[in-house]
């Protein structure tokens, strides 16, 4: 079974919606510092306001806790450059180093400083969480000349991140699993006949797994899931697994479903096709249900 891809971009969008808490936090961009002029950056043709920090000029921001604060970077470079830069951030508060991250980028496509003719370079991110009260931070930086930083703040974490469901791009067939009062989508993974997912990346790739037991098959059975991306095998795992009491599958009369595996593999940048593949049994089958932290909402910053 191939699903094609309007099919398949408008079931995942179904299932962000689905997926998104009605008090989902939002990320709120900081739009005005004391002594320090905002600048606009265009990106993919969006406006995005960020503030500039060099090595001899830190900039200090105070927020109200608690809540989390993120931190979209990007370095600025001289027409001329062809290298990617290196360079660290540095958030501290009261002389305590609160984050540290040393990081690489190189030149974005479409985006610009005004009329600035400097190469603005693609985004880097990191995250704090900040305890109740009023902090004052000093963010600064080391290894290039200066950085754009954007700061964004939004309500404290919440326990447990959102999961939304990816649809594959090519599965031999789907099944449901009932278990308790849900009912599941998985998709059929054979020897030699592997499920393809798209995924966009950075993410974390979390694959819940279950091996088709037949009339034949008694106590604990042996299964291996080979994941594989760009023709090399990234991940191999081999569990092994007895008959689920709490689940079964809707629409496989002749199987019953094991209990669950789950497999995280953690993707870079970019839009990445992943193989799933079962290995052993030579001659049996499993169910693959794929899903990823809800991505944050919204175009680039």
């Amino acid at each position: 079974m191939k699903l094609g891809p309007q099919r398949v971009a408008t079931t995942v969008a179904t299932l962000l919606l689905l997926a998104a808490p009605a008090q989902a936090a939002k990320w709120q961009a900081m739009e005005h510092i004391s002594g320090r002029p905002p600048l606009t950056v265009s990106v993919q043709e969006n406006p995005r306001i960020y503030f500039r920090v060099t090595a001899d000029s830190p900039l200090t921001v105070t927020v109200d806790g608690p809540g989390r604060l993120r931190l979209v970077s990007r370095a600025e470079l001289p027409r001329d450059a062809s290298r990617p830069i290196s360079y660290m951030v540095r958030v501290n508060e009261g002389g305590k180093l609160l984050k540290e991250q040393a990081t690489e980028s190189s030149a974005a496509d479409a985006v610009k400083l005004g009329d600035s003719k400097a190469l603005i370079c693609k985004s880097r991110s990191v995250v704090l969480d900040l305890p109740e009260g009023k902090h004052r931070l000093m963010i600064s930086v080391t290894g290039t000349p200066s950085i754009l930083v954007r700061i964004l703040s939004s309500s404290p974490k919440r326990d447990g991140a959102e999961m939304i469901s990816i649809t594959p791009v090519e599965a031999a067939r789907s099944v449901t699993v009932s278990e308790g009062e849900k009912l599941i989508p998985y998709y059929t993974v054979f020897p030699g006949r592997p499920v393809k997912l798209r995924i966009v990346g950075p993410t974390n790739l979390e694959i819940s797994t279950r091996l088709d037991f037949d009339a034949t098959m008694r106590g604990t059975q042996a299964y291996r899931i080979a994941i594989t991306k760009r023709g090399a095998r990234i991940r191999e795992a081999q569990f092994n697994t007895t008959k689920a009491t709490t689940a079964s599958y809707t629409d496989l009369k002749d199987r019953s479903a094991s209990k669950m595996d789950r497999i995280v593999i953690p993707l870079g940048d970019g839009v990445q096709e992943i193989f799933v593949e079962l290995l052993e049994p030579r001659n049996g089958s499993a169910e693959i249900h794929a899903r990823v932290p809800q991505p944050t909402v919204g175009s680039e910053e």
